[in-house]
């Protein structure tokens, strides 16, 4: 604790991917806590020096950013990487030799009263954390996994969620998910929903959202899903609505795609071609932020058929660009949309296709989906969720809450302004 009694928090941010949501979620946190005037908070964020620039327009007020060396987590993945063959590294962690990270001893040294782990990937330490695993989906759909993914996830997972004064996730169903998992005492585990990502940005143009529709040739009407092509966020659903669609009334509609591509880019690309619907299917890869909301402004619907999700927060971008969305009914999901989407089973391209049918032609099924949205985005923001972290921070190490964070008057501006634009 600092000589002026304010409490000194440490967000290690080592281990970001600035292209996956908890990448986006971090920055939305970092640019609220800068916005907030609490009195006796102080936050670090910890990164690698090439996220420095990527990070810093969002640092102000009782925020600051420092750079730190690779992480004993790096230096692993390093090694792991160099075992060969692959299936040596297996028998290795099976074995019971697979080292959990330990601190460098450099968050202890700068006098931290207590560190936020954002991300799954951590490190032991004795002060007082929070650490967010963000899911297990690995317990659910092991198959999605490499045996060697599996152990990792698993071994870290379950340690950091033991060493962690709390572990915190974004939804109820995930709380009660790692209770019954790691038996874990419900009174560690707190639940702290996110808002929205757009939240830290400022609005497109309408040139920015010009330029986005003429670079990607986007046409005047299709749907729309952000999401790396991970087998667990279920493109393929999609392609076999599209085959149905095409097969059985003869409709072609567009699907435009933002997010990186993984190797299971290839077998999407294969079932597209075998079902004769490529040409319906744009992958635009990893977009800037000003074009991600220029295609979110220009998409008819947003689909987000996703089988297993920690938060889902596409969807709240989507409520945000008042933009219809169309569901998968699976885990969180329901629990974050609520009246806000239509659902669909994940594994029913022929429920998907009913409803892509019924968005593309009813107007007012689109503006009831809309306003639902609104009503629903209403009750999740990322000033309150700053508000219940600094709530959090306290907690960890015995203080009194402080008084709820409130945003700067430039902060409130430039929501005004957005939601302005957006209607």
């Amino acid at each position: 604790m600092t000589s002026n009694g304010k409490l000194r928090i440490a967000l290690d941010c080592r281990n970001l991917v600035v292209q996956q949501g908890i990448g986006t979620s971090t920055l939305a946190l970092a640019n609220a806590l800068s916005s907030s005037d609490s009195a006796d908070q102080e936050y670090t964020f910890v990164v690698p020096e090439e996220l420095q620039e990527w990070l810093r327009p969002y640092i102000s007020g009782p925020c600051r950013l420092v750079c730190f060396p690779p992480s004993g987590l790096s230096r692993l993945k390093k090694s792991l990487r160099a075992i060969a063959p692959l299936h040596s590294a297996w028998i290795w962690m099976r074995s019971g030799m697979l080292p959990v990270p330990v601190s460098s001893g450099y968050i202890e040294s700068q006098g931290f009263d207590l560190v936020h782990f954002p991300t799954p990937t951590a490190c032991l330490t004795h002060l007082p954390s929070i650490y967010q695993p963000w899911d297990l989906q690995h317990l659910h759909y092991p198959q999605f996994f490499s045996k060697t993914e599996f152990a990792l996830r698993e071994r870290l997972y379950r340690a950091f969620c033991a060493e962690a004064t709390f572990v915190c996730v974004q939804t109820e169903w995930s709380r009660q998910d790692i209770i019954e998992k790691y038996g874990m005492s419900p009174d560690k585990v707190v639940v702290i929903p996110w808002g929205s990502a757009f939240d830290a940005y400022a609005s497109p143009s309408r040139q920015t959202i010009q330029d986005t529709v003429g670079k990607y040739r986007l046409p005047r009407q299709f749907f729309f899903y952000p999401a790396v092509t991970w087998p667990h966020k279920n493109h393929e659903n999609i392609i076999r609505a599209l085959q149905f669609l095409k097969k059985e009334q003869g409709r072609t509609p567009d699907v435009y795609f933002t997010g990186a591509s993984t190797k299971f880019r290839a077998k999407l690309d294969e079932i597209g071609r075998e079902l004769g619907v490529s040409e319906q299917l744009h992958y635009l890869g990893f977009v800037t932020p000003e074009e991600l909301q220029s295609v979110f402004a220009s998409a008819t619907v947003m689909i987000f058929p996703s089988k297993f999700e920690g938060f889902g927060l596409p969807i709240l971008e989507a409520f945000h660009a008042r933009l219809p969305v169309l569901s998968s009914n699976a885990t969180v999901l329901p629990e974050v949309a609520q009246a806000g989407a239509a659902y669909f089973d994940p594994d029913s391209p022929t429920e998907l296709a009913a409803l892509m049918v019924r968005a593309l032609d009813d107007p007012d099924f689109r503006e009831f989906l809309i306003q639902k949205g609104s009503e629903v985005l209403a009750r999740f923001s990322m000033r309150d969720t700053a508000a219940k972290f600094q709530a959090l921070y306290a907690r960890t190490v015995g203080r009194p809450s402080p008084e709820p964070a409130r945003p700067s008057q430039s902060t409130q501006a430039s929501v005004q302004a957005h939601r302005h634009c957006s209607q």
